[in-house]
């Protein structure tokens, strides 16, 4: 009796391990959406606060939101990234987007909405006539977003 209990307590503990797994895989091909709009903010901070990163930078994070942007999209084509992942990890403006003739559209699309939202973000926010510049917006959303640990 016990041999048996202990075998399918084993048996449980396996399936739940291997479950976890596949989620955790899951929520990972997930989080590319993730990156994808984290890094195409932080390519317009970094556009914009010219004084505190040069011009590879911002080319390094548009590469890595585009290659993350395609890993994303083959992935949920693929039926891979499951409805629960996506809303757990995904940002809502990414998911409004999903739609489009060919995934370089939809990488497009999602680009537009998230340089835009960070432009505004610095173009628009007034800080009365005394405060900061949008160089010293964009350092500070740059530096406060840890951009530069997007890879």
């Amino acid at each position: 009796m016990k041999l048996k209990l202990l075998l399918a307590s084993a048996t449980l503990a396996a399936g739940t391990t291997v479950l976890n797994a596949a989620d955790e895989k899951a929520f990972e091909k997930a989080l590319l959406g993730n990156i994808m709009w984290s890094a195409f903010q932080c390519s317009t901070y970094a556009e914009m606060s010219d004084t505190l990163v040069d011009k590879s930078e911002r080319e390094r994070l548009h590469l890595v939101g585009l290659n993350a942007g395609r890993t994303f999209l083959e992935a949920m084509k693929a039926g891979q990234i499951p409805d629960e992942a996506l809303e757990k990890a995904v940002p809502i403006n990414v998911l409004q987007r999903l739609e489009g003739p060919s995934n370089e559209v939809i990488i497009d699309n999602i680009y537009a909405a998230a340089t835009g939202q960070a432009r505004d973000y610095i173009v628009k926010r007034k800080t009365g006539i005394w405060g900061p510049t949008e160089k010293q917006e964009a350092k500070h959303y740059y530096l406060n977003s840890n951009c530069i640990l997007i890879r």
